[in-house]
């Protein structure tokens, strides 16, 4: 049975495995259940429901996220993003007992349009599709009604967001303080939304359609507080982070403004690191944050109000004038007021293309018609656009049309570039032939985008280098273990024969030929000196050791006195075994080494290491010295994942000394076919801004990576062996790169804890940096330091991190003196 918790009340539900429908026996709640492969996957789901049911959203959405980055198709994980989208918190019906939906976080988007949907009821089996459907209509049914109340709502100047009362019920000095402001703004003239007041007459009725009308409408959010607690309370951040949402679709046009009282700055939450906060305690706070937001609400001036009657009848000449308007209102993403207009002028003109693109752009909110083809998915089925479609003349037609056309080229585009780029991604860590194979379907499936067609036939010779080169691999290290039987040898000879004429085969090939024959002459030696071995060991057990030692060349102590011992004891045959078996082993050194100077010779110093190692045979361990001394690459092909290894060399103490240490890396991956070793340094080997970072491809870090740093690290015979790899960079363009950092993915998939993770800098790196600018990013007790990473965080200016405790950060960071941590692959064979 798999154990699950309730989603909706928080139960324990235990359920038969691979059951995706079922009853809470707690709430007596139907609900689906998520398709659970391992203990793991079931940790996240609790985890994330435990946070949704708390209504920590955002919290919850990111390991949904998680979820769905390991597969894709989990039905359950795109139906919770949902929840989280629209805020749904499941609440007990007083009548039935039973847990119904509420919408906390309200859209113009019907749900049947959310993206997450669609693709829960695409992946889901009929018994989820079912209850996905029945649930949709119901939030659906919820959010019209909460759209009908807000757009009934006067539109705000401001939004005051604060905590009102503390964990005691008590009510917080934020409370005060923003009553205060609120009083202050309305002496301004500013309409305001302050929920003390502005709530107090909907007692007994649901908030959110009143806070979604003054989220939408407001220009001007002030979020303040006393406490880092009173910022991240669950209702005060489900507030300003949809409307950090909206600011960013704005274009300018939205604000927020964090003010801060008794704490410290950087106490805020991290979204704000990017926005400037107001100090309340600060002489002149009051001025300024009002005339900040007069700039931005244009409050001084009079505003425009919405009672303009027009009579129906012929008088069109009305028209021009309220479309204009209508489009005004649209320019400052006031999509009621648009809405309005519009309707004012199909009052006069039912048949006013014009007024139905205008309502079209106010449902899917955008402020220009340009802006239409920025939408994310078209919006044919949208009954505006056919009725825009239906009154339009040839131009306005062919105007529309387009930006259809260009929306579907573009997803396309984009689709295809996808598998193009997952094409890439697993092509370049393609080791066997099935991967190699797989690669080259996925290629296939693009047939005709970019040089999709030419990378599919690489990937089919790929496959087949693959293939030949397992087949090689298998037999050359069956050859080079221990005490070799003629039929280990023949089997050897049977599998190079089937790629005969690839690599050094055919020596490999006559190599076992050889020793094929020179066991079968060994062979019959020892069936004839078995018959007469007995005879001898029992005539003269004086003599026998003398007669042994001359027949066998033996090495193992251990081994000949354990034989000289069943001598004594009468065991002939076994005693014989033994003695046949030190002989053979020497052989077998002797073939390692002999290959070994092959190897050398073919300057193949890395296979030649591997076969030297640990022989002990004649002078293998001083050329073993010798080969890691010469080539330090040597001593990265024999180090083990985990391991560190010195590699290129870089300042590291004195600043500016000049003096070069050796760069310590771990070896974070192998692949034994290719012979790569991917490293990471051990340390920050210095810090930077995330500012130098806009994008990867465009970074500073990057460039001086790549540059000055691969220049005064590495030595020439070093560079030779770092490889240039095609690094996909997620949600910004791919690269080529021999120096990179590690993405967000690599830093969760390399590290099996956030303790592994950490790390710590240089003295070069923080020897002029002040204990003060070292804050956010050290652990003072033990020196540990955060480091970049090269995937994108919360936005632009944002970007990905692991902090100083070893956890990773997806939101990310902007503003800190962060460390760098190169990453590179070196080829050792």
């Amino acid at each position: 049975m798999a154990v699950l918790k309730c989603k909706m009340c928080g139960g324990t539900i235990e359920f038969k495995e691979g059951a995706t429908v079922g009853v809470c026996e707690s709430c007596g709640t139907k609900q689906t259940f998520p398709r659970l492969d391992d203990e793991r996957k079931a940790n996240l789901y609790d985890r994330a429901n435990h946070f949704r049911r708390n209504n920590e959203f955002d919290k919850a959405a990111a390991i949904y996220e998680q979820i769905l980055n390991e597969d894709t198709t989990d039905a359950e994980a795109y139906w919770s993003l949902v929840l989280c989208n629209y805020g749904i918190e499941y609440v007990e019906d007083p009548s039935t007992k039973r847990r119904v939906p509420t919408v906390n976080r309200a859209q113009f988007t019907s749900i049947f349009d959310d993206d997450n949907y669609k693709s829960a009821i695409e992946h889901a089996d009929s018994a989820q599709r079912e209850l996905y459907e029945d649930e949709a209509k119901a939030i659906n049914d919820i959010q019209k009604r909460i759209l009908a109340i807000s757009q009934k709502e006067e539109p705000f100047d401001v939004f005051i967001c604060y905590k009102e009362t503390d964990n005691n019920g008590r009510r917080t000095p934020d409370s005060v303080l923003a009553n205060d402001l609120y009083h202050q703004l309305v002496q301004e003239g500013f309409k305001v939304f302050f929920a003390r007041i502005t709530l107090e007459d909907k007692l007994g009725t649901a908030y959110e359609p009143y806070i979604f009308a003054a989220l939408n409408s407001a220009k001007v959010m002030v979020a303040l507080g006393t406490k880092a607690e009173y910022f991240n309370a669950v209702w005060v951040k489900n507030e300003w982070s949809r409307y950090l949402s909206l600011v960013k679709k704005s274009g300018g046009k939205k604000i927020l403004i964090p003010a801060y009282k008794d704490m410290d700055p950087y106490d805020l939450p991290d979204e704000f690191s990017h926005l400037q906060a107001q100090d309340m305690s600060k002489l002149g706070f009051m001025q300024d944050l009002i005339r900040g937001i007069k700039k931005i609400a244009k409050a001084d001036t009079s505003k425009a109000t919405l009672k303009e009657t027009v009579a129906v009848g012929s008088d069109n000449k009305k028209v021009a004038p309220l479309i204009e308007r209508a489009f005004l209102f649209l320019e400052d993403g006031k999509w009621q007021d648009a809405g309005i207009y519009c309707e004012k002028v199909l009052d006069i003109n039912p048949k006013n293309a014009e007024a139905y693109l205008g309502k079209l752009m106010a449902e899917l909110q955008v402020k220009s018609r340009k802006e239409l083809a920025d939408l994310a998915e078209p919006f044919d089925n949208n009954e505006n656009y056919a009725k825009v479609l239906r009154f339009a003349d040839e131009k306005l037609e062919e105007e529309v049309r387009g930006y259809i056309t260009y929306i579907n080229e573009r997803n396309e585009n984009e689709r295809l570039s996808n598998i193009y780029d997952s094409a890439i991604r697993d092509m370049n860590v393609a080791a066997t032939e099935e991967q190699c194979k797989m690669a080259a379907e996925k290629f296939k499936s693009i047939s005709g985008f970019k040089d999709a067609d030419d990378l599919a036939l690489k990937c089919i010779d790929n496959a087949e280098i693959c293939r030949k080169d397992k087949i090689y691999y298998d037999a050359i290290m069956r050859l080079s273990e221990d005490y070799l039987t003629l039929r280990d040898y023949e089997s050897a000879l049977v599998s190079l024969k089937k790629i005969s004429g690839w690599k050094d085969t055919d020596e490999q090939i006559s190599n076992c030929q050889k020793k094929i024959e020179d066991l079968k002459v060994v062979e019959e030696k020892r069936n004839y000196n078995l018959k007469h071995l007995k005879k001898i060991l029992i005539l003269a057990a004086s003599i026998i050791i003398v007669i042994i030692v001359a027949i066998f060349a033996f090495e193992s102590n251990k081994k000949y006195n354990e034989a000289i011992s069943l001598i004594n004891s009468g065991d002939y045959d076994v005693a014989y075994s033994l003695l046949a078996e030190i002989g053979k082993y020497g052989i077998i050194k002797s073939n390692k080494y002999e290959r070994a100077l092959q190897y050398i010779d073919m300057k193949e110093y890395g296979k030649a290491s591997l076969l030297l190692k640990g022989i002990n045979y004649k002078d293998s361990e001083s050329k073993l010295n010798l080969l890691i001394e010469q080539h330090p690459i040597v001593s990265i092909l024999l180090a083990e994942v985990g391991t560190n290894v010195d590699f290129g060399s870089y300042e590291q103490v004195d600043y500016m000394s000049g003096y070069k240490y050796p760069i310590e890396w771990i070896v974070l991956d192998k692949n034994k076919i290719t012979g790569e070793v991917l490293l990471l340094s051990e340390y920050n080997l210095w810090l930077s801004g995330g500012g130098n970072i806009i994008t990867w491809e465009t970074s500073g870090i990057r460039s001086y990576l790549n540059g000055d740093f691969y220049d005064e690290a590495f030595s020439d015979i070093e560079k030779q062996y770092i490889q240039s790899k095609y690094i996909i960079n997620e949600g910004e363009n791919n690269t080529n790169d021999k120096i990179f950092l590690l993405s967000l993915d690599e830093a969760n998939k390399y590290f099996k804890s956030d303790m592994e993770r950490k790390t710590k800098p240089t003295s070069y790196a923080t020897r002029y940096l002040s204990p003060y600018k070292l804050k956010r990013t050290q652990d003072e007790t033990n020196n540990s330091c955060s480091f970049w990473l090269r995937s994108p965080g919360y936005n632009g200016n944002y970007r990905s991190c692991v902090m100083y405790d070893g956890s990773v950060s997806e939101f990310g960071s902007i503003r800190d003196k962060i460390g760098i941590r190169p990453a590179l692959w070196v080829k050792c064979n």
